[in-house]
């Protein structure tokens, strides 16, 4: 038997949030899953790269409860969690419950379903389990007509997506033998605490591989917390979102074709390390606007980070089904963000990236291939990641590519980068 997962990602313009309190449950040590993920997804592969670890990781949980054996030993290793299932169940409900929020600045949804065979029997721990701890829905459906499966799953994402996703599987992707999909749908929508003026988006050089494309070029005047990270050799910038309980970081590299070796170095300086370093600053911010699709199989990446036996005949979910043995074909992750001088929809420097002028700013241009974090300020939780090397081009459009004038005679900065 086959069992079949998809995940759907998603973000959006956004509004302000009420965060739960902090909960006595320890949450912090499953971020380590986040830059795992992102490395492994990313590391030396060309393009736009996004990912959400809140949706990988409600789908993983929902498999995870019905695992046992070497499956269930690499899954919770993989996420941090504790040895015992009350209270990596406990973990995961509380970190479930983070992500539903709607205030007037930042919305967020999540959605887990589980579409099985009418012809199983589904062991009923595990369904009261899904329903309760991991907020599932479960429908049943005759797996023989594709056609309708594919339909039914594809309107239950367009749904949670808010139409940002229109559909996440064809029916050339069911196997004939599959008899459950586990899907998960994470919608996200914020608005700039400070929003980018609209009027001084222009044309602008873009770095990538040696050349220069013009891509939309969005331009902010604000104080920001920004800083130099020495051991990334890369410039962190911090976004908010309305409210101020979540954030956007961007991370750009020093050097232009910097990207790889900063992903690289990413688990040995995490995020809780970076954001301690950086300080309010009159900032000059041009970036990129960006739009990206994105769907990747997850397998790979999961199996480089010791999830291995999900993914074989040796599998072991003996907790899902009566009388049967399963395996996973793959996990099919889809991802959509825009990001403009609204806010986001999901997620983002030659010789001169960082100048100091002469005046009170400090001009930090984003004209080189970066990475991003959406992030809970609260509770340091990671909804999205990524890295874009090829924001939107504009074509016919001549873009004067920017001068170097890193040797200017009126450094305020003690730091030789800035």
């Amino acid at each position: 038997m086959v069992v079949l997962f998809f995940t759907a990602l998603f973000a959006v313009n956004i509004a302000t949030l009420d965060c739960l309190d902090g909960p006595a449950t320890d949450l912090s040590r499953l971020n380590f899953f986040d830059i795992d993920l992102l490395r492994y997804t990313a590391e030396d592969r060309p393009g736009n790269v996004m990912v959400s670890p809140a949706s990988i990781k409600s789908t993983l949980a929902m498999i995870l409860e019905g695992s046992a054996g070497t499956t269930e030993d690499e899954i919770r290793s993989a996420l941090r969690l504790s040895p015992y299932k009350d209270e990596f169940r406990e973990q995961l409900n509380t970190y479930l419950n983070l992500l539903h929020v709607n205030t007037r600045g930042v919305s967020i949804e999540n959605a887990n379903a589980v579409f099985v065979s009418n012809k199983l029997k589904l062991n009923k721990d595990y369904v009261l389990m899904i329903q309760k701890v991991y907020q599932s829905e479960l429908r049943q459906l005759d797996f023989a007509y594709t056609n309708n499966v594919s339909e039914v799953i594809n309107k239950w994402v367009f749904e949670k997506t808010k139409g940002l996703i229109p559909g996440i599987v064809e029916p050339a992707n069911i196997s004939p033998k599959a008899e459950m999909i586990l899907a998960n749908a994470l919608y996200f929508k914020g608005s700039w605490a400070i929003a980018f003026n609209p009027r001084y988006t222009r044309p602008g050089c873009f770095n990538y591989r040696g050349a220069c494309t013009n891509v939309a070029m969005m331009e902010l005047h604000a104080e920001l917390n920004c800083a130099y990270v020495d051991n990334l050799r890369a410039h962190a910038v911090e976004l908010l979102y309305e409210g101020g309980d979540y954030s956007m970081i961007l991370l750009v590299p020093r050097d232009r074709d910097g990207i790889s070796q900063l992903i690289r170095d990413l688990p040995y300086m995490s995020l809780p390390q970076i954001t301690p370093l950086m300080e309010p600053t009159d900032v000059r911010l041009i970036m990129p606007k960006f739009t990206v699709d994105y769907s990747e199989n997850m397998a790979l990446p999961l199996r480089n980070m010791r999830i291995e036996s999900l993914f074989t005949k040796n599998a072991n979910l003996s907790g899902i089904y009566e009388g049967a043995s399963s395996q996973v074909d793959n996990i099919i992750h889809k991802v959509h963000m825009s990001v403009d001088e609204k806010g986001t929809t999901a997620a983002a420097a030659s010789g001169a990236m960082v100048i100091p002028l002469i005046g009170a700013e400090l001009l930090l241009k984003v004209d080189r291939p970066f990475v991003f974090f959406i992030k809970s300020n609260k509770m340091g939780l990671v909804l999205f990641e990524g890295k874009i090397e090829q924001p939107n081009i504009i074509e016919n459009l001549l873009v004067e590519p920017s001068k170097n004038i890193q040797n200017s005679q009126n450094r305020r900065y003690p730091n030789p980068y800035f």
